[in-house]
């Protein structure tokens, strides 16, 4: 048996700046599932377009590909954030929103030469809303819904990846969920002799899963391909849930008064589904002789999302392992296209001689298309990301003979859309500032001198 609110058409959207002193969102789209679905990526492969399966460079976190652990080289700490504008709208209202703040940080480091591990936390799923329904009753008259989320889920992985056979690399990651989600409901009727009633729901989860992955390495003369595949199992994710319903009277000053408790649910014990998920990739790229990067890179990927198999808070056996009828709340799977190119000058054009600072900067470019497997009003919802951007290099150093200590700051910016004005619904217009750095340090090193 699952617990959730029947939610009216969406008429109107709402928002204000208390969301997002409460949560890493601001999208309606959010109140659906777990919430909005984070990229499992730092600065680099975000801006790479999460083309990660056959991402494979020694000098940046993957978290999406465990076996990119293998090429590891350096202890590598990865930092990054993100500052996003929304323009939100229906087809006749529009208005503005803001989110952003620091995202994710992660560590990776070589414990072989052909093993490393990698550990590091990140958001798995914001949710922020705050939308008004309206209508009328025969026995009621006229009420107002409003709609109200905060919260999200997150993530911390723990993963090894190694080189099993020459040209073959296998990791896994384990990752801890953990987080909450807080929504209320209140229906305020516009005949004041009725007082208004109101929901809260709180979901807490905590609990582990697991994903994989391998890469095969094909050398290709000076060129080589790699093919990445990740694979994600759905996952029970233990959880909590309480609700409560009460009467009150609004004072209009901001504090309102509990009057009747209709029905109380404390701390009942179930979990959330977390869906399968795979991801196959293809890079071809050029090496660079002894540095652990690629003079420039080319990538595509597909990633399937079995959405149908998402659950909120649920108890009792699972939907499709039960005779009894059951509407999921993704009415579709989930796919994803994406594209990626990167090149830095100096490496990808030997024979120019290029020894400006600007040559020696990475340039990329991706671009991802979405279908989310969210079907609302019969509509099914749709997303695209565009996305440029440059890793500057800070420099380096060496204390010690062999010692190496060097950074890199990642800074773009994303352009993209989320679902449509048709039948009621909102259309979201993004762009996106994201800013990461990379610290790569050479540690655990035995000198002879010193």
């Amino acid at each position: 048996m699952k617990r959730t609110c029947k939610f009216l058409p969406l008429l109107l959207l709402a928002g204000g700046p208390w969301a997002l002193a409460q949560s890493g969102s601001v999208s309606p789209y959010s109140l659906y599932g777990h919430g909005l679905v984070q990229p499992n990526a730092f600065a680099y492969h975000q801006l790479m377009g999460g083309t990660q399966a056959a991402a494979h460079s020694g000098l940046y976190v993957n978290p999406a590909q465990p076996a990119s652990y293998a090429n590891i080289r350096y202890t590598t700490l990865d930092l990054g954030g993100s500052y996003q504008g929304i323009h939100q709208s229906t087809k006749t209202a529009s208005l503005w929103n803001t989110t952003g703040g620091f995202r994710n940080m992660g560590i990776a480091f070589p414990l072989k030469k052909w093993m490393g591990f990698s550990a590091g936390v990140m958001p798995y799923s914001l949710t922020g809303y705050d939308m008004l329904t309206g209508g009328s009753d025969p026995d009621f008259g006229e009420y107002v819904q409003q709609y109200q989320g905060k919260g999200g889920f997150n993530k911390a992985h723990f993963g090894v990846g190694f080189t099993a056979l020459k040209y073959i690399s296998l990791g896994v990651n384990a990752n801890y969920v953990f987080g909450s989600l807080d929504q209320t409901t209140n229906l305020i009727f516009v005949n004041n002799q009725f007082n208004a009633v109101r929901l809260t729901q709180r979901t807490l989860t905590s609990d582990w899963m697991w994903d994989a992955g391998a890469q095969l390495r094909i050398p290709m003369g000076s060129l080589q391909a790699m093919l990445g595949l990740t694979f994600r199992d759905g996952s029970s994710i233990q959880s909590t849930y309480s609700d409560v319903s009460y009467t009150y009277i609004s004072t209009g000053s901001g504090m309102d008064t509990p009057l009747d408790t209709g029905s109380a649910i404390v701390g009942e014990s179930g979990l959330i589904y977390i869906p399968t998920q795979m991801a196959l990739g293809l890079e071809i790229s050029k090496p660079v002789k002894d540095l652990p990067i690629s003079a420039w890179s080319i990538g595509a990927q597909y990633q399937m999302t079995e959405q149908m198999e998402l659950l909120p808070f649920w108890t009792g056996t699972l939907p499709w392992l039960s005779s009894e009828p059951w509407t999921p709340v993704y009415a579709e799977n989930g796919h994803r296209f994406s594209v990626s190119a990167s090149m830095i000058p100096s490496l990808a054009l030997p024979g120019k001689r290029l020894k400006s600072y600007g040559s020696e900067v990475a340039y990329r470019a991706s671009f991802q298309y979405e279908s989310t497997g969210l079907v609302l009003n019969s509509t099914p919802i749709h997303a695209w990301l565009g996305s440029v951007g440059v890793g500057l290099p800070l420099g380096g150093r060496a204390i010690l003979p062999g010692d190496v200590k060097f950074a890199t700051l990642h800074i773009g910016a994303q352009v993209g859309t989320y679902g449509t004005k048709q039948n009621n619904l909102v259309q979201e217009f993004f762009t996106q500032a994201v800013v990461g750095v990379t610290l790569n340090d050479q540690w655990f090193m035995k000198f002879k001198y010193r």
